[in-house]
């Protein structure tokens, strides 16, 4: 212990106060890790959990003595990934989790003789909304679901049935779900509920955005939002269409198109009729022909013609009429065009396009980024223009800029992907760097704080095997006599100079040698010649040094 103190003392106040604070230090982080860093890894057993779910699940977990976690919000339960499956086949056995929703098990323990009309109504329009939430949450996108059913039934002594209604709130994990996911919910809840139809079922999501209205597709409102949702479908029909055509190209997340159709929503009722008179046709011919003949001349009235046979012999006067009609009838050519538009028509499109430019490695080696030139864009344009059905008499237009894209994305991808260019997640590395740390904190404290005691504590055991050597080897008078040790510069500087310390060679002086008590620097070959010597011949040297240690007396 003594010699403990001595070699602190002998560090002097800079080197105490350094090794003070690296001790210090090293405690202060092997404090953090114990505390904060120690802890177990976890796995995600469940997530979106009701409230009254995760504590019967915890309260199973603690019965089974299986350690879990919850997270701040209670509705998240982890625990060790070992402990994963077991935990699920035990959660599993109470029918855990059942999604916050209550099924057809409802009528499992239900007591069929005590219960009214009433409850077993509310017990049937409970399970299947139970049912129906299940069903819906397992669609891809849909993270919880609410379903609200209003039964057909028909009140007392009336002739008309109330028809059935229905309510569904989504709750969506990412975007606004697509057109055929909504008819999906819609078509799925109208087949499961008795007597509902399509047309009565309101879907709304979680952002408050009404997804389908009830009401009747042929009235005015069916028809305005049929209308809108044409648009909407052929917007995105033609953004999906001109992505899809450039992605091979400018490669995925380097081009985004957005599509804006503009609709006509007049109802055009034309009728059109027109004559060509180059086209005639005969359609009927009337001929008629009128013959007559009077063979009766006109005489003068006298006696000689009022005699019997007056006219006998002489020639017979009279006049003939003929007469021809003919009548024809022509069709002229006659066109008819009836015309009725009652579907919305295209009346304009307009496209955009941004794409990303070009990275290219600069002079300095750095990566710079350059917009794409006039002619690749004229050539993305001309493959728009084609995809989209481009009409320059429809007042079409397509425009195509070139503009730099974030990269966040990317640097969160390689960030999750590989740690410090390891394939290696962020998690694992840190988890191992919690489980390494003590270790490396123990190395360290040995090197920097234990080495140097250590050294101090050998250099006094080198003093002190120094100081019994002359016990065991004395004259026959009984007097010490002091040994010969090998020491440092810095150590014959810093020990006590009570003792006569012999440095063997080094290294770095192979020539000298320094010897405590001399002033000056000795030859390292004359002093090892010396050692041996003595170590042949022990008797010899020891009546030598005892020669010399003995008083003169004066003769």
């Amino acid at each position: 212990m003594k010699a403990t103190l001595s070699g602190l003392k002998s560090l002097g106040l800079p080197r105490l106060i350094a090794l003070g604070a690296v001790g210090l230090g090293i405690l202060g982080m092997l404090a953090v890790f114990a505390f904060h860093g120690g802890g177990q890894a976890t796995a995600l057993l469940y997530r979106d959990l009701d409230l009254h779910e995760a504590a019967q699940m915890a309260e199973d977990l603690e019965k089974a003595h299986i350690a879990h976690t919850v997270s701040p919000s209670g509705d998240a339960i982890y625990v060790a990934p070992a402990q994963v499956a077991a935990a699920r086949l035990l959660l599993a056995r109470d029918s855990l989790p059942s999604g916050g929703s209550v099924g057809y098990e409802i009528f499992d323990h239900s007591n069929t003789l005590t219960t009214t009309e009433f409850e077993q109504h509310i017990d049937e329009t409970r399970a299947l909304e139970g049912e129906l939430e299940r069903s819906i949450r397992l669609i891809h996108g849909v993270r919880n679901a609410r379903v609200h059913l209003v039964l057909p039934h028909r009140e007392m002594f009336s002739a008309d049935q109330q028809a059935a209604q229905a309510s569904v709130l989504l709750t969506m994990s990412g975007s606004r779900p697509d057109a055929e996911s909504v008819q999906a919910v819609l078509n799925l809840v109208a087949a499961a509920t008795p007597g509902l139809s399509p047309q009565n079922i309101s879907i709304i999501d979680n952002h408050g955005n009404v997804l389908a209205r009830p009401g009747d597709r042929n009235g005015p409102a069916g028809l305005a939002q049929s209308i809108d949702e044409q648009r909407q479908a052929m917007e995105a029909r033609l953004s999906q269409t001109v992505e899809a055509m450039l992605v091979p190209t400018l490669g995925a997340g380097h081009v985004r198109a957005e599509a804006s159709v503009l609709m006509n929503l007049d109802r055009v009722h034309e009728t059109q009729e027109s004559y060509d008179p180059d086209q005639q046709v005969l359609r009927s011919q009337q001929s008629t022909t009128d013959k007559s003949v009077n063979t009766e001349g006109q005489q003068n009235t006298s006696v000689a013609n009022n005699l019997p046979n007056a006219n006998a012999g002489q020639p017979r006067a009279g006049s003939q009429d003929d007469r021809r009609e003919e009548t024809n009838n022509y069709e002229i050519g006659k066109r008819v065009r009836t015309v009725v538009q009652d579907q919305p028509r295209v009346s304009r499109i307009s496209l955009a396009v941004m794409v990303d430019g070009k990275t290219n490695k600069g002079a300095d080696g750095k990566s710079e980024w350059a917009p794409l030139d006039q002619a690749e864009l004229d050539r993305i344009s001309t493959l728009a223009k084609t995809a989209i059905g481009f009409d320059e008499k429809r007042g079409d237009t397509v425009n195509v800029v070139s503009m730099r894209f974030a990269s966040e994305s990317a640097d969160t991808a390689s960030a999750h992907a590989s740690w410090m260019g390891l394939p290696i997640e962020k998690a694992d590395a840190i988890q191992m760097l919690r489980s390494l740390a003590p270790g490396l904190l123990i190395f360290l404290a040995l090197i920097f704080f234990v080495k140097p005691l250590l050294k101090k504590d050998n250099t006094g055991e080198n003093t002190g095997d120094a100081s019994t050597l002359p016990a065991t080897l004395n004259d026959g008078e009984g007097r010490p006599v002091t040994a010969l040790m090998e020491t440092d510069d810095d150590e014959a500087m810093q020990s006590a100079p009570t003792q006569l310390a012999l440095e063997g060679p080094r290294e770095r002086r192979p020539d000298f040698m320094n010897l405590s008590g001399i002033e000056g620097r000795l030859k390292a070959s004359a002093i090892r010649h010396v050692r041996e010597l003595a170590s042949e011949n022990p008797e010899e040297s020891l009546n030598v040094i005892r020669s010399w240690l003995t008083p003169q007396h004066e003769g």
